[in-house]
């Protein structure tokens, strides 16, 4: 393809993704785009299917949503390059450069996408098996991926970010995982055998019938892994952290837990609301708890499991929720007020108003909105977290993860976005900077 009709065609996708006359997009599907440079260009929603991009330079191109399935990247530049939600079913990616990329949401399912295309190997001669060895991810971001089947023995994933990722039945045997996010990934069936896992963080990871002869896990955060079906035959979990369950809390913790749910079912005429002011919960398990209107400002929450909790109405003003597990945690009108939430996942969360009700319990008519007023949400992810009308003024977002977020109402007044994804961005304004 020569420059100009390649220029043309990049000019007009342009304005299709502006929705301005004229445009239209971008189809490169079975092109031959080797050693082309495209970095920093906009090619989201791409039709890319079959191109061969090997050897291309595209450094911090926009991919969201592209369609790549079966293209070949050997040996591409794809350094912070953003790949949310695209299809890579069947893509090649051997010798590509995939520092730092964001690949949240790709799909990645069962396929070969990792085999190296053999330059002109004899017809007698017996190919390898498929496998990721010789494919290297340093701090890229996989979460949410769907990595189903996916071969993947000896691949390097070192401080990679797989939040919420699926790895059903995937091959890891002998994969370098070393100091990544695998927290609420589901390894379900998955063969880790040799794999290292040193300092990985796995809070709420799914290991159910997982081979994990011989991996490494020292140093690890293990917070809410359940081990029980797993063969664990030669595995080193030396220093490995894990959950403090709630029945391992402190007496007096339990009991005002335990008061505080009585005040909720009893309307308030038993119990006691439970005033956790500054309480240190770090790394505690405290999944499906009833907190709805308790105080925690200020509370150490780092690393927290409290998917599906209800902390409605509950002020978590300035607490630190760093990397904390809300998947599905309900937190309808909270108070978050200048809270660390960098790195926490949010995929479902409930932050819409929460229903004012009467003194007799029956409803007023009016709402209250949950508030995240100065809230650091750093490479959070709130996929498909309900955030109606909630107040983002002057939240840090950089590199959070909104795809499939409900926004309505949303103020996002002096926040800062920049890096944010699937996110539809209103036009820069001195209130709002959008990166």
């Amino acid at each position: 393809m020569v420059a100009d009709p390649l220029s043309q065609i990049l000019e007009d996708h342009a304005r299709w993704l502006a929705r301005s006359p004229g445009g239209r997009r971008a189809n490169f599907a079975m092109q031959a785009l080797r050693g082309a440079d495209l970095s920093n260009r906009d090619l989201s929603q791409a039709l890319l299917a079959g191109a061969d991009l090997t050897g291309a330079r595209l450094r911090g191109i926009r991919l969201e949503a592209a369609d790549l399935y079966g293209a070949d990247l050997s040996n591409a530049d794809l350094t912070q390059a953003c790949l949310v939600g695209a299809d890579l079913r069947g893509v090649t990616l051997r010798g590509a450069v995939l520092d730092g990329t964001d690949l949240r949401g790709a799909d990645l399912r069962s396929n070969d996408m990792l085999i190296a295309v053999p330059p002109s190997a004899p017809a007698a001669s017996v190919q390898p098996a498929p496998t990721g060895q010789g494919i290297v991810f340093r701090q890229a971001r996989l979460g949410r991926a769907m990595l189903v089947g996916a071969r993947l023995s000896g691949v390097v994933m070192v401080e990679c970010d797989l939040t919420g990722a699926v790895l059903r039945g995937a091959d890891l045997r002998g994969a370098d995982l070393r100091g990544s996010a695998l927290r609420n990934v589901d390894l379900t069936g998955a063969d880790l055998r040799e794999a290292d896992l040193t300092a990985a963080r796995l809070g709420g990871a799914q290991l159910i019938g997982t081979r994990l002869n011989g991996a490494r896990f020292n140093g690890a955060d293990m917070v809410g892994v359940e081990l029980d079906h797993c063969d664990l035959t030669g595995a080193a979990l030396e220093d490995a952290r894990f959950s403090r369950p709630l029945d391992s809390l402190a007496l007096d913790m339990r009991h005002r837990i335990h008061e505080h749910e009585r005040w909720i079912d009893s309307g308030g005429s038993r119990g006691s609301r439970a005033e956790l002011d500054g309480a240190n919960l770090e790394a505690a398990d405290l999944r499906g708890v009833r907190l709805s209107g308790a105080t925690l400002r200020g509370a150490r929450l780092a690393g927290a499991l409290l998917a599906g909790a209800d902390l409605t109405l509950a002020d978590l003003s300035g607490a630190d929720l760093t990397e904390a597990s809300l998947r599905g945690t309900i937190l309808r009108g909270a108070s978050m007020g200048h809270c660390r939430l960098s790195g926490a996942d949010l995929a479902d969360a409930q932050l819409n108003p929460a229903d004012i009700l009467e003194a007799d319990g029956h409803p007023s008519g009016r709402s209250w909105p949950a508030d995240l007023v100065g809230a650091d949400l750093t490479r959070a992810s709130l996929w498909r977290a309900h955030l109606q009308y909630a107040n983002f003024t002057g939240a840090t977002l950089a590199g959070a993860d909104l795809g499939q977020a409900d926004t309505t109402g949303v103020r996002f007044a002096n926040a800062r976005m920049d890096g944010v994804v699937g996110f539809d961005r209103p036009a820069t304004t001195p209130a709002a900077r959008v990166g």
